[in-house]
């Protein structure tokens, strides 16, 4: 399954927390803007639900590729090229973290710690969105 999502991926990731005071207890909360970007991603996500996780209880392969719009700075000469390898904050792991939680959430996996092969690619380029591939694993990808 390949979901396309046309947005400009969030910058925030699953780090964005604060401590808040429940009764005389301390916990941590997402900041407001981790809340937005969850909020997002879930409304984005909900028009491609599916009746079971992709991959039942089994291992599955995940690849995320996350565009974002040319910085202000990018030169026509780079701009033409389509799409640059964005080097700069999130860090890859971070924002597939708060990806895969969604993920989780909605159903379209059973369980993050089923997803055994994955791929994050972070771009700058024309056409900002996030682009996942969701399979079953198959015992053909041992081999890879």
């Amino acid at each position: 399954m390949t979901i396309t999502l046309p947005c400009i991926p969030p910058k925030t990731s699953h780090h964005a927390k604060r401590i808040v005071r429940v009764g005389g207890f301390s916990r941590l909360a997402d900041k407001p803007e981790l809340e937005d970007a969850k909020a997002t991603l879930d409304a984005l996500l909900l028009e491609h639900r599916i009746p079971a996780p992709i991959g039942g209880d089994g291992p599955v392969v995940v690849d995320i590729q996350l565009t974002w719009p040319w910085l202000t700075g990018d030169a026509k000469k780079v701009r033409a090229l389509g799409r640059i390898p964005h080097d700069t904050k999130p860090d890859w792991d971070n924002a597939a973290k708060t990806l895969c939680d969604r993920l989780v959430k909605l159903r379209f996996l059973s369980q993050d710690s089923r997803i055994v092969d994955g791929r994050v690619r972070k771009w700058r380029g024309d056409a900002p969105g996030i682009v996942i591939t969701i399979r079953p694993w198959a015992q053909e990808d041992a081999a890879a």
